[in-house]
């Protein structure tokens, strides 16, 4: 505390030096500062915060896989300390789409109420649930049809005369198109126009994946039209600037991994880390969904992660799945069971410093990941809710508890990050939108009556195991005289409310301004 007052004192003298010899209505000398008082403020290390591109994040798909009854089992989910509910722990719903089931006809999409196909009852089913449950969706979107039984891309485009490519999975013939193709490409973006104009809004959409090309919609593994890989650079910055054009509101990611873009799916290419730079300083994010192997994420990945520490946020996924790969397969990785698994995605996660994790579904529930994690890696979920997601408080705020009408405050404040992860406020779709901000609330309803923002504190700059201190000055021009409490929130500015939940256990207002001390202006 007395470190505190000092910086503050200091601060102070300075401001009220300037303020000598100036006259105020009246005729008098203007007030000088004011005098602070430090508040201390204790953190909230347990509590499940719901903030943007942040948390666990619930996996599911629209195929016959998906139990008409997901939300009542993810509502009664068996785990290590009995029935949970999965939502309670998560912070939004990914839903994996092919094409073909987003538009099973041409200019017909499954967020239309004509469209009546079992996939979009089940889309309508999921986001309903998610509305219920204060969740917020993520898309992944699939183009290529390789390792399904269906076709991802609808039949109209192939009569239209897209070319490309077929597959076989088992028994099934499927068709690709290939993803240079200007037919295809004309109306794969007809369809994300029209994708974007229903959720390209950060309300409901929390992030957006890739563009769905390559095999498993990865990027990777690509068959072109010329039979070689010169397309590659042109279709990635084709549809790199597409999405970023129509989802210009939320994040995107994009796969990272050291094949991009090429024919190989595990070979390293010395083009790639220039590829995926060059989307991230266009302003895409990442994901991958290798975590945990070692062969797929492995020395290129965790450099190139490392490289992007509290710079741009990550999503991991886990790359193996239980249902599809056998015991024999993760022993060889150095796993013993699915519990070191799943050690194993939280470590490389941790050293990623990733803001988002994964609960993917499989119909046997019991065979999935999410049923892992919630029975042979309990204690991990919860480790990643406190300490991996980003979590932030100030510990420290100095203010005045009497200040004067029309005269100058100082406030010194100290912020903390208590998860690994980043708050990636320095992201586009996030620049400026949220804001430092301290507020005179209303002691009656606890709604603020004038609001400041201290554009130098940036949340993307607390990070794990560094506070940042910082000292606010600014003017009470036009503010009534009367009674007030101090409130600190980290605002949307879009919005005039609070944006970032702050993880601490002092009370809040419902609309979650902290509150700090009554002040009297006079």
């Amino acid at each position: 505390m007395r470190f505190f007052r000092t910086i503050a004192s200091i601060a102070l003298a300075a401001i009220t030096l300037a303020a000598c010899g100036e006259k105020g209505g009246g005729g008098g000398d203007k007030p000088k500062t004011p005098e602070n008082t430090a508040v201390s403020i204790a953190p909230d290390r347990t509590t499940m915060y719901r903030n943007p591109f942040n948390g666990w994040v619930i996996y599911s798909g629209l195929g016959d896989g998906l139990a008409d009854n997901f939300w009542e089992i993810y509502d009664n989910f068996p785990s290590k300390v009995g029935n949970i509910k999965v939502s309670d722990y998560a912070n939004t719903l990914l839903i994996r789409s092919y094409w073909s089931q987003a538009e099973p006809e041409e200019g017909l999409y499954f967020w239309d109420t004509a469209c009546n196909t079992k996939p979009a009852q089940r889309f309508r089913m999921l986001r309903e649930g998610a509305r219920q449950r204060g969740l917020k969706l993520i898309f992944q979107l699939r183009a290529d049809s390789r390792d399904l039984h269906v076709n991802a891309c609808p039949d109209y485009v192939k009569t239209k005369g897209a070319k490309g490519f077929e597959s076989t999975t088992g028994s099934t013939k499927v068709w690709t198109p290939y993803p240079d193709d200007p037919i295809f490409q004309q109306c794969y973006e007809k369809f994300l126009r029209a994708f974007a104009k229903e959720f390209n809004n950060p309300d409901e959409l929390d992030w957006m994946g890739s563009w769905g090309i390559g095999k498993w919609g990865e990027y990777h593994t690509c068959i072109y039209s010329t039979g070689d890989e010169k397309p590659r650079e042109p279709v990635f910055d084709y549809f790199t600037d597409l999405f970023l054009e129509i989802f210009d509101k939320v994040p995107i990611c994009i796969n990272f991994h050291k094949s991009i873009g090429t024919g190989s799916g595990d070979k390293t290419d010395p083009d790639s880390q220039r590829l995926v730079q060059k989307g991230i300083d266009k302003g895409l994010c990442l994901t991958s969904g290798a975590f945990g192997m070692h062969g797929y994420y492995g020395t290129w990945e965790k450099n190139f992660i490392h490289s992007q520490k509290w710079k741009v946020p990550i999503h991991a996924e886990g790359g193996w799945v239980r249902a599809s790969h056998t015991l024999a397969a993760i022993n060889n990785d150095g796993y013993a069971d699915w519990a070191e698994v799943r050690r194993g995605e939280f470590d490389d996660a941790r050293d990623g410093c990733v803001n988002t994790m994964d609960f993917r579904y499989n119909s046997n529930y019991t065979m999935g990941e999410t049923w892992s994690w919630f029975n042979e890696a309990y204690d991990l979920v919860q480790e990643a809710i406190q300490t991996q997601f980003y979590r932030l408080y100030p510990d420290r705020i100095s203010v005045p508890e009497k200040a004067y009408s029309g005269g100058p405050v100082s406030i010194v404040h100290r912020w903390n990050n208590l998860g690994w992860a980043y708050c990636p406020t320095n992201i586009k779709p996030y620049k400026d939108r949220f804001k430092t901000a301290f507020a005179l609330l209303n002691p009656a309803n606890g709604e603020p009556v004038h609001i400041f923002y201290d554009e130098d504190a940036k949340p993307c700059d607390w990070t794990y195991g560094t506070p940042k201190s910082y000292t606010f000055s600014t003017s009470l021009s036009g503010v009534e005289k009367g009674s007030y409490v101090w409130g600190v929130a980290i605002l949307d500015v879009t919005k005039k409310k609070p944006g970032i939940q702050i993880a601490t256990t002092r009370e809040k207002t419902d609309d979650g301004w902290v509150k700090l001390i009554p002040v009297t202006i006079e």
